[in-house]
């Protein structure tokens, strides 16, 4: 009964090893990329329903307000 034990703990400390392992590699792949840098300050593009402002510190921000309906969203972030 001991050496059945022994076995599943090592088992299990060697699923956990590979699980623990293989974790940041997937995360890696799943980043997901964000719209192209923008041109100039203020700059509006929209992700699906989301509309995104480029910002003056580079970055895109929700914009506002942060959604638009189908027909009025500016042009699709590139």
């Amino acid at each position: 009964m001991k050496s059945v034990s022994k076995i599943l703990l090592i088992g299990a400390v060697a699923v956990m090893a590979i699980a623990v392992s293989a974790a940041p590699s997937e995360a890696k792949h799943k980043k997901m990329k964000g719209p192209a840098p923008g041109t100039y300050w203020g700059e509006v593009c929209s992700a699906g329903t989301n509309v995104m402002a480029w910002s003056w510190d580079k970055k895109w921000v929700p914009a506002f307000p942060p959604v638009c309906a189908q027909p009025f969203c500016p042009a699709a972030c590139k």
